[in-house]
């Protein structure tokens, strides 16, 4: 049969014998999810990978030294390092604001790997940048009123020191943390499905290990200040645990 006679009415018996049959064709699910997603995605990951590699490079020394005494359950030492105190500070928030983007974009990622089927008929590109926004804006007021709230409180109680101890402390391992979670999150945002969960996994226990080094300190923190567990155990309540609840428990359910 000539070419231009084929048209999409043609069967396959037709175009290429009795014995052929169509096949559908399938495509690669990670594939889709990330052409889904769109440039802005994949630039804004790449961003965060990049910037996140500048500052490895550049504070290669300090970041080992903090990772290993975590790992080894030791509160490292701000003064044994020769980075002065400000530039610390300076990568500390650094290493959380790129956390906190790597976390939306994971949520986006989420939709798409995971729930498909919330974006069938409507403007998908729309729908997981709004949820992106929404968890980087709810991530952000959760870590703004957790170091508000522990500033005042300790203000009121005439213990700036005990405040400036604890922010300290919590931006110390939000940061480790997420030093090590990055790459990770980047595997679990970029790579395919199979890759992405061994990414997700990896991350999950960065997160697990570093939550559990930080209430140690914490603990610890307060013993020395020679304050009762009962009001370490009410902070982690009300501060740490209750805002973090206010953003998971909606999902959960």
């Amino acid at each position: 049969m000539p070419l231009g006679v084929l048209n999409n009415n043609i069967t396959a018996a037709e175009a290429f014998g009795s014995s052929s049959v169509l096949v559908e064709q399938s495509f690669s699910g990670s594939a889709v999810d990330l052409a889904l997603f769109g440039t802005p995605f994949q630039v804004t990951a790449l961003i965060v990978g990049l910037v996140y590699t500048f500052f490895i490079v550049r504070y290669w020394d300090f970041l080992c030294y903090f990772i290993i005494n975590t790992v080894g359950f030791r509160m490292p030492n701000r003064d044994k390092t020769h980075i002065n105190p400000a530039e610390q500070r300076n990568i500390e928030v650094v290493m959380i604001i790129l956390g906190v983007i790597l976390l939306a974009l994971s949520a986006v990622r989420i939709c798409g790997l995971w729930f498909p089927h919330l974006l069938d008929g409507i403007d998908a590109q729309g729908v997981i940048w709004i949820v992106g926004g929404i968890v980087a804006v709810a991530l952000s007021v959760v870590i703004a009123f957790q170091y508000g709230m522990t500033l005042l409180v300790a203000a009121v109680c005439q213990r700036p020191d005990i405040g400036s101890g604890i922010v300290e402390t919590k931006l110390l391992y939000m940061a480790v943390g997420f030093v090590t979670v990055i790459p990770f999150g980047l595997l679990f945002l970029l790579m395919p499905q199979s890759v992405a969960t061994v990414g997700m996994y990896g991350a999950i226990v960065c997160i697990s290990i570093a939550t559990i080094i930080f209430i140690k300190e914490s603990f610890l923190f307060f013993v020395s200040q020679k304050i009762s567990i009962l009001h370490w155990f009410l902070y982690l309540c009300a501060l740490e645990i209750f805002p973090l609840s206010l953003i998971f428990a909606p999902i959960l359910r």
